[in-house]
């Protein structure tokens, strides 16, 4: 077991990004033709200043492209195979990448590229598990430590909230790993990790919390379809208003440097009665857990 005391501060490099104030071509590539990629679309056309012009495309059609005047575009890259599509036609090229997790935005390695990521910053996932649960304790598994910063140490002081971290590698396998974390904390904090949580594992993971009669909390509203207690995490409105922020910043001020990557800004909640019935718990109204999360956002 690693529990987290080392404080490490992070500074995010700045990406420049310029457009005249009010004129803006928008190019926005999703990675398929889906409901999730058209309902942030439809979010972000809505939200965003009328002085820009936007054409959607698919990651296939990208390079048929023809843009109407002679102006840079800014994209909007939907998904990783649109965010790659995005580099391979231009590998200079301005844009705003969503629809990815920090994993994915690491291996991406963008150039001139600001990531919208999926992931919710680490302080809320904590305060979503003691506002939720009133838990003293909560574990979640890596294949790395994650090192907090100033602010979530700080929280998980305020909180009264042990944060433990367990590891898994090839000696470390993750059910055993587990059943260890789930014996020494009251719930697990399932975070976006695609090679620990994923299709082959989320079913061995969600019996095995259910057997010790220990709520998951997950990043995921399929996991809680599929018996995790709650989820908190990123609707397609959500990352559409998100990215909708970051381009009327663009367009009001062409001259202020956007950081290279932020964690979700909006978030939406799910939970399972289902399970909180089997596993006899009580949970706060959204309202009121609402409130309270905002009491410990920066």
């Amino acid at each position: 077991m690693i529990r987290c005391h080392r404080i490490l501060l992070i500074f995010l490099a700045l990406v420049p990004i310029a457009a005249e104030a009010g004129n803006l071509d928008i190019v926005i590539v999703k990675s398929s033709d889906n409901t999730y990629f058209n309902q942030s679309i439809e979010t972000l056309i809505d939200q965003v200043d009328r002085a820009a012009r936007f054409k959607v495309v698919t990651s296939d059609e990208l390079g048929n492209l023809e843009l109407d005047s002679d102006q840079v575009p800014l994209f909007v890259a939907l998904g990783l195979p649109a965010a790659r599509a995005v580099e391979k036609a231009d590998p200079g090229a301005i844009s705003f990448n969503a629809y990815l997790t920090y994993e994915q935005y690491r291996e991406l390695k963008p150039a001139n590229q600001v990531g919208v990521l999926l992931d919710q910053p680490l302080y809320r996932y904590l305060a979503f598990c003691k506002f939720l649960l009133a838990t003293d304790s909560v574990g979640t598994i890596v294949e790395q430590p994650v090192d907090l910063d100033a602010q979530e140490s700080r929280l998980l002081d305020e909180l009264n909230l042990s944060f433990n971290q367990y590891r898994v590698d090839e000696q470390n396998k993750l059910l055993p790993v587990l059943r260890r974390l789930l014996q020494q904390n009251d719930a697990l904090l399932m975070l976006p990790r695609k090679a620990i949580f994923n299709r082959q594992s989320l079913k061995g993971v969600l019996l095995t919390s259910y057997r010790f009669r220990k709520p998951a909390i997950s990043y995921s509203p399929a996991h809680v379809r599929a018996g995790a207690l709650a989820s908190i995490y990123s609707s397609p409105e959500d990352i559409g208003r998100h990215l909708a922020v970051l381009i009327n910043r663009l367009l009001q001020q062409p001259e202020s440097p956007l950081p290279a990557y932020e964690f979700a800004r909006f978030y939406t909640i799910a939970t399972n009665s289902r399970v909180a019935r089997a596993l006899e718990l009580e949970l706060p109204g959204e309202p009121e857990l609402r409130a309270r999360m905002e009491l410990v956002e920066p």
